[in-house]
């Protein structure tokens, strides 16, 4: 078992990888909030509408959870490096 320190984590590669993520997400989310399962608001709204506020949803839900997480790493690179500590993880070698 091998023991790592996390002491940075590299803004560039979260921004390559949480956007889609939470798009695919959002994807999801949208379809049963807007098609699936509709709330009282959206039950009402003809399909194009319906269609329109799906992808304004999923565009919105994209950028503001991508914002948050790249704040999130943010200040994990700021409180790791301001209390000279880090977290610990613990790796064990694939059983082929």
């Amino acid at each position: 078992m091998s023991l790592y320190n996390v002491k940075k984590i590299q803004i560039a590669s979260v921004l390559k990888v949480l956007p889609v993520f939470f798009a695919i997400l959002g994807v999801l989310i949208g379809l049963v909030m807007f098609f699936l399962f509709p709330t009282d608001l959206t039950a009402n709204l003809g399909f194009g509408v319906k269609l329109l506020s799906w992808v304004i949803f999923v565009v919105l839900q994209t950028v503001i959870m991508a914002i948050g997480s790249l704040i999130v790493v943010w200040l994990y690179n700021f409180v790791v490096s301001t209390l000279n500590s880090s977290v610990v993880i613990s790796l064990e070698p694939k059983d082929k």
